[in-house]
């Protein structure tokens, strides 16, 4: 074996371009391997504590399933008596609990200048649960809550952040007085549901009233006050305050007509999204490095043709069929593993790079390689070795000695 090793890295060295190029789809294919994992698991995680930094670890939201309400039109929607039983229940713990209403686009005027803001209502809790400040102006007054009054906060970015308090927008034809901007919040998108940035806030009674004639809740929202002997990460105590959740608002229903939302939940449609993503790319990788399999094969005929005067010697010289096997396929799994690491050397300073420009110019990426992909390589790339050199060692194999020595 060792001499079939010794063998092989002379000829590599003797024929370095060839060499390079016979390994390039290897190379290839195992750099993208590496790096797509990489990226697929940290953007998943950035984008997973954006989301936290967003909607607040201890927020739970309850909203409706609509597949369920669409598939079971009788069951129960969510609604204000849902609200109060969370908000009064004794098997929950202390909670925040608030609700909001609408949150949907809206055709607006500021001046003469007409866009499209996602509106919502809100009750004065939501200020607290969802991490809300206001930069210039206030909030709603409690009269402004509970009479219907014509005022609105504006998100730190509507209208690119050039409207302030005293402005009157006109949404859907009414005109509202503008009382605060909130301070720009993280950002999970345009429309997304923690985009606050990009909304116009009303008070729940001015809303309902004006936008929302079922005066059905969107969804309720409530925060978790954990206890300051908590032990263990706070997640975990959220979701088992969301598994009682679940007791307290099943009262009164047949079936379970809502789900959750918040930091860190990933709707089931999201879920499958993401699973055909990371298939679709890493069934690509493993077809690039299956096709540079295919080439080593090619590369690997033409080296028996070339070679076949030394096959001939070594049988010559006693060598068996099987050290002729042995041999050829030995030096086959050795230019895919060697492939191997130059992908995976070439993968990690890629992400290295990577992660320093995207630092710098976009977001937060730290360097990080999956090693399921760097062993998934290694064993992928000795297995497609040993398969696509077969052909060629056996037919080196097979050649008749007398014929190959006569060989030039």
């Amino acid at each position: 074996m060792w001499t079939h090793l010794r063998t092989a890295l002379h000829l590599f060295a003797s024929q370095k371009i060839r060499f390079l190029l016979t390994v390039s789809g290897i190379v290839v294919g195992v750099a993208s391997l590496v790096i797509l994992a990489s990226f697929l698991t940290v953007g998943q995680r950035g984008l997973q504590e954006s989301s936290a930094r967003a909607a607040g670890e201890d927020v739970i939201t309850v909203q409706n399933d609509w597949q369920v309400l669409n598939d079971n039109p009788d069951a129960k929607r969510i609604d204000r008596h849902d609200q109060e039983n969370v908000g009064s229940s004794t098997l929950l713990p202390d909670l925040t609990v608030g609700a909001n209403y609408g949150l949907r686009d809206a055709k607006a005027v500021f001046g003469t200048e007409p866009f499209e803001p996602l509106i919502i209502g809100i009750e004065p809790a939501a200020f607290e649960i969802h991490r809300l400040a206001v930069e210039k102006g206030r909030t709603f007054t409690a009269d402004e809550y509970t009479d219907v009054r014509r005022v609105a906060i504006a998100g730190a970015k509507v209208l690119d952040g050039r409207v302030k308090p005293g402005d009157v927008i006109r949404v859907e034809g009414r005109p509202y007085v503008l009382v605060g901007v909130l301070e720009e919040k993280q950002d999970m998108g345009p429309g997304g549901f923690w985009s606050w940035n990009r909304r116009i806030l009303f008070p729940a009674r001015t809303f309902n009233l004006e936008f929302n004639p079922s005066r059905r809740p969107t969804n309720i929202v409530a925060k978790v006050d954990p206890p300051v002997t908590l032990e263990g990460p706070l997640a975990g105590y959220v979701a088992n305050v969301r598994d009682l959740m679940t007791v307290v608002l099943m009262h009164g229903r047949t079936v379970k007509s809502f789900d959750f939302g918040g930091a860190g939940e990933e709707s089931d449609t999201e879920e499958q999204i993401l699973l055909v993503i990371e298939l679709l790319v890493y069934l690509t990788t493993v077809f690039s490095m299956v096709v540079g399999g295919i080439n080593i094969m090619n590369i690997m005929l033409v080296t028996v043709a070339e070679r076949t005067r030394e096959i001939g010697l070594r049988r010559a010289l006693g060598a068996t069929q099987g050290d002729i096997l042995r041999q050829f396929l030995t030096e086959t799994v050795m230019v895919t593993l060697i492939g191997c690491v130059l992908g995976i050397v070439a993968a990690v300073v890629l992400l290295a790079i990577a992660g320093v420009a995207m630092t710098r110019w976009v977001m937060e990426w730290p360097f990080y390689v999956e090693g399921w992909s760097v062993a998934l390589s290694v064993v992928f790339s000795a297995v497609i070795g040993m398969i696509c050199g077969m052909y060629p060692a056996w037919r080196a194999s097979r050649l008749d000695p007398v014929e190959a020595l006569r060989t030039d």
